[in-house]
């Protein structure tokens, strides 16, 4: 199959397809016309591929635990310790955020804010906009290395 028919059967955008064999997660079949060409087992490590990068593991991590996705029997001890330590260090970031929101919420106490409260700085009625919406959360900060 062609690029644009594993895009469809994947979800996956050609672009991202592209940066995948650019980090050399995947190696396509070229045709004498320099087209690429995926076999079916591509589609399912494009999934596999996916599903790692929504673990937050970065690309070269996934280039390492690929060989081993695929020989589980060999690569089983490889897996284990990726995912452990990936589990660490998220587990190690929930700490630190709860410590920021307790915090946060103590400053808030003492300061007399009250959360989620609009209130008009020139004395008037509380403030009748809506909240701004949170700030969308980057996560190529959080990819496990």
């Amino acid at each position: 199959m062609r690029i644009g028919e594993l895009s469809s059967h994947s979800g996956v955008s050609v672009r991202s397809l592209r940066y995948y064999e650019e980090q050399r997660l995947l190696d396509p079949e070229r045709t004498a016309g320099g087209q690429r060409v995926y076999a079916a087992e591509h589609l399912t490590l494009v999934v596999q591929i996916q599903e790692l990068f929504q673990a937050g593991f970065c690309s070269s991590v996934i280039q390492e635990l690929l060989p081993a996705l695929n020989s589980p029997a060999h690569g089983t001890h490889q897996l284990q310790a990726a995912f452990n330590a990936a589990t660490a260090r998220l587990e190690s970031e929930k700490e630190s955020i709860e410590i920021e929101l307790t915090a946060l919420s103590q400053m808030r106490a003492r300061l007399g804010l009250a959360p989620d409260t609009h209130v008009s700085l020139h004395g008037g009625d509380h403030d009748s906009s809506p909240a701004a919406p949170p700030t969308p959360f980057d996560h190529r900060d959080r990819r496990l290395r």
